[in-house]
């Protein structure tokens, strides 16, 4: 479980800090023309995740977190970033779970298996999409696609005889990249 709440205390926590660094430029006024636009919502869906639900999946919900999703994002001038979530569950063991969002994750680049410690371990080069501290415990698998500031992520964890799935969608834009 260390994987999936570390994954979603990095992303909001991100959320946060780019919120208030994109968004001074544009309350002092710094540039005309500059725009504030930001929002969240409780759930989100496959399309802002941009990957498939996995068939027969239900929504996860836990202690932690009352919603099994989540979707925030902020923009300010030419600054932005989005954030898409959704946690769900399934019966199915997650090599099976993993077998169907391999091909789902390529239609974004090459799949990049931070499970594998080869991966998991390598260097982060500025552009490129790393695992870099994305380390997942035992049993647990974790894929990446895209680029640095455009990534598409699934996070498989087993629970009993299932899986708990985690889809992301993180993008960051104007950050140079």
């Amino acid at each position: 479980m260390a994987m999936h709440r570390g994954i979603w205390a990095a992303y909001f926590g991100l959320v946060a800090v780019c919120a208030v660094a994109v968004s001074l430029p544009a309350l002092a006024g710094h540039e005309s023309g500059w725009h504030l636009n930001f929002g969240a919502m409780e759930q989100a869906s496959a399309g802002d995740v941009g990957l498939p639900l996995y068939p027969g999946a239900r929504p996860h919900k836990n202690n932690d977190h009352k919603n099994s999703g989540a979707h925030v994002w902020v923009e300010a001038g030419p600054f932005g970033l989005k954030v898409a979530v959704v946690e769900l569950e399934s019966n199915d063991a997650p090599d099976k779970v993993a077998t169907f969002y391999r091909p789902a994750l390529t239609r974004y680049g090459a799949l990049l298996d931070c499970s594998v410690a080869t991966h998991a371990n390598q260097g982060h080069v500025s552009g490129e999409l790393s695992c870099d501290t994305d380390k997942p415990e035992r049993g647990e698998l974790l894929f990446k696609a895209g680029k640095d500031m455009d990534q598409h992520i699934v996070a498989i964890k087993p629970s009993g005889q299932g899986s708990i799935i985690d889809l992301v969608f993180v993008r960051l834009e104007g950050f140079g990249g």
